[in-house]
């Protein structure tokens, strides 16, 4: 019988197995399934259509062998079936999917160009993320493939979850050392500290030091810095305060705290010397942003009177663009300091 007349049988024969699985007669079920492979095992285009009957049906078995037998079948498209398959035995709380799906990854590796990867990696991705034993699953998957499933996984938590997304990122990046995250990278590792800080300081600020070094990102730098400084660790915040202002001369905030760990240190030269970025930092603010750094401009101020640059605190002293009532208190000062 030709393969044209043989498919002409096909309605029947699906007939048929929807009347046993309607009496219930499982084995018989089964058992026509098979002479049901048998007979259409090398005609793909009836394995596709007893496939798909059997997934509008619920039939999950039959599905399986069906599909199975395709993706055997087509080499080429081996890791779009499997991974329909997956999905397919997944959502119906099968978990013999996870296999189908590792099969469709390494089938997938197999193929230069494969375009179905990435569809594996986010339909694993999609269902891992609810799972408790999420790094365990993608261990189980090829070795190749695991930076990229946890970058994946990462990518989905982001700041909305990120004690897994951060502990996804720190294994991504320990399979694939080049990859580029960037700033969703950096989002994750400041959602991450912050959640962190309170508890356990040292650990949010190593989190932030391992992101700022991956990402260049020294914004990330000024973060832990500040953290050090709540945590007590002066000297690590003022170590770390100095890395960003070589970075970001501009950062008020960090000019700030710089200032003040430098003058607590008595090192009034150094924090003299900062006078001039922190001038050009507070007159870019807007007018009513500028009395909340009166702190740091006084400390500024401060520093180069103690070190003999009249001249210094002066300019910055109307550069800063100050209320007119509190440069006038200043410029009595620096008379008296004439004097």
């Amino acid at each position: 019988m030709g393969e044209k007349t043989a498919r002409e049988s096909l309605p029947a024969e699906m007939a048929r197995l929807r009347q046993l699985a309607q009496e219930g007669q499982r084995e018989e079920f089964a058992g026509y399934v098979q002479e049901l492979l048998r007979r259409y095992g090398k005609d793909n285009e009836s394995l596709m259509r007893l496939a798909r009957f059997c997934q509008k049906q619920g039939w999950h078995g039959g599905f399986e062998l069906f599909m199975t037998r395709l993706a055997a079948r087509l080499p080429k498209s081996r890791s779009g079936i499997l991974l329909t398959l997956g999905e397919h035995l997944l959502d119906a709380g099968r978990q013999r999917g996870w296999e189908h799906l590792r099969q469709a990854a390494a089938a997938a590796m197999a193929q230069p160009g494969d375009e179905s990867l990435q569809r594996v990696l986010r339909a694993a991705a999609l269902r891992l993320r609810v799972r408790d034993d999420w790094e365990e699953q993608v261990e189980q998957f090829p070795l190749e493939l695991r930076g990229d499933l946890y970058l994946e996984l990462a990518g989905l938590w982001g700041t909305a979850e990120p004690e897994k997304a951060w502990r996804a990122y720190r294994r991504g990046l320990r399979h694939k050392p080049d990859a580029s995250p960037g700033e969703a990278l950096a989002a994750v590792a400041t959602a991450y500290a912050r959640r962190v800080a309170a508890a356990e300081p040292e650990r949010a600020i190593a989190s932030l030091l391992w992101a700022a070094e991956r990402v260049d990102d020294p914004k990330l730098v000024a973060q832990a810095a500040a953290i050090a400084l709540r945590a007590g660790d002066k000297e690590q915040a003022l170590s770390l305060s100095r890395q960003v202002a070589r970075r970001l001369p501009e950062d008020l905030d960090n000019l700030g705290r710089l200032a003040a760990l430098q003058a607590e240190a008595g090192e009034w030269g150094a924090t003299a010397a900062l006078a001039p970025a922190i001038a050009v930092a507070v007159s870019r603010l807007n007018p009513w942003q500028r009395e909340d750094h009166v702190a740091t401009v006084e400390l500024a101020l401060e520093a180069c009177l103690r070190t003999g640059q009249e001249g210094q605190a002066r300019a910055v002293l109307h550069q800063v663009g100050l209320s007119r009532t509190w440069r006038e208190q200043w410029e009595a000062r620096l008379a008296a300091e004439r004097l």
